[in-house]
């Protein structure tokens, strides 16, 4: 049986580029779950560049560097939606499962991992022409991904398990399952990949998991209800949104000590430090807003408007690429 591919019509656009490679700066996308939209927006001049349809209820994002395209999972609509910089006038979606939720792309191959929240497994795409290529079993409500940088691994956060899980991507084989705290959701790896931290939404800390040991070796106190993190390796401070506080905390995740805590709006969801711009930006799912926070100040420098409902809950940056000569 072959594919169907519908075409959903971009609804704004100042033009995001003409060719392929073309990010010459970044560009945040970020998931608005009231009106089914992407906001693209240009993070060196706080403009918006594009308002595309996609799936229902869209919430992760991740971003192919490789195919410079961005991923879209739609857990109220069971697809995916794909955004072609090369073809800003369009966005098409394909069938995943129950309730996609957490995405990723892998570093190596040319495969994109979504979370089934309600299936206990990760599905594979190809992230050439997003054919299923097979899935992981895993554990309870898997929501947040992140793929090692050599490939070998990904890691998923079961939340009802309150584990996270370490499963091989070659053999496809559940190689470790780490318990952690309470309803872990949104995983960041250290750049040098030997350190995991989980935010744990019931217990209101981050788990800090020793890759080598696979194992917890700390937890560090932070607000209510916290989704994601960010890590600045510059200064080596930690980002948490803690959902329920409406406010973002740091902490330095060697000595588990509260660098400072901003506030922001309601319900602050996905995070991410540009380094291209050395600034950390959150969305804000009741706000309906994108915050840029100075990490050396930790004050807000902007609040970018987005759609109703958003929530970027990945990678959701695009950083530039050089242009070809």
């Amino acid at each position: 049986m072959s594919r169907r591919w519908p075409t959903v019509a971009l609804l704004t656009t100042v033009g995001l580029c003409s060719t392929a490679r073309c990010v010459a700066a970044p560009l945040a996308f970020v998931t608005n779950q009231g009106p089914d939209t992407v906001t693209v927006l240009d993070l060196a001049t706080g403009s918006t560049r594009a308002t595309v349809a996609v799936g229902k209820d869209p919430a992760g994002v991740a971003w192919d560097a490789k195919h410079q395209r961005v991923f879209v999972s739609n857990p109220g609509g069971a697809s995916v939606s794909v955004i072609e910089l090369a073809q800003p006038g369009q966005a098409h979606s394909f069938p995943s499962g129950k309730s996609p939720l957490g995405i990723a792309v892998d570093p190596v191959r040319d495969r994109v991992y979504v979370a089934d929240f309600y299936d206990r497994q990760v599905e594979i795409f190809s992230t050439a022409d997003f054919s299923p290529q097979g899935r992981l079993q895993v554990g309870n409500t898997p929501s947040g991904l992140a793929p090692s940088a050599d490939g070998r691994w990904l890691a998923v956060a079961n939340r009802d398990d309150d584990t996270v899980a370490l499963v091989d991507l070659v053999t496809g084989e559940t190689i470790a399952t780490i318990p952690v705290g309470g309803h872990p959701f949104g995983l960041t790896l250290s750049p040098d990949g030997r350190t995991l931290y989980s935010a744990n939404v019931t217990s209101n800390d981050v788990s800090v998991v020793d890759l080598e040991a696979r194992a917890e070796i700390r937890r560090i106190k932070v607000g209510d209800a916290p989704y994601a993190s960010a890590l600045d390796p510059t200064r080596g401070q930690l980002f948490v949104t803690n959902q329920q506080s409406g406010t973002v905390s740091v902490v330095n995740p060697l000595t588990g000590v509260t660098l400072g805590t901003v506030t922001v709006g309601d319900y602050p969801e996905g995070i991410q430090y540009s380094p291209s711009l050395d600034r950390v930006f959150v969305a804000s799912w009741f706000d309906n807003a994108l915050y840029e926070i100075n990490p050396q100040t930790l004050q807000i420098e902007r609040t970018l408007p987005c759609g109703d409902g958003s929530r970027a809950f990945g990678v959701f940056i695009a950083e530039p690429v050089a242009r070809p000569r």
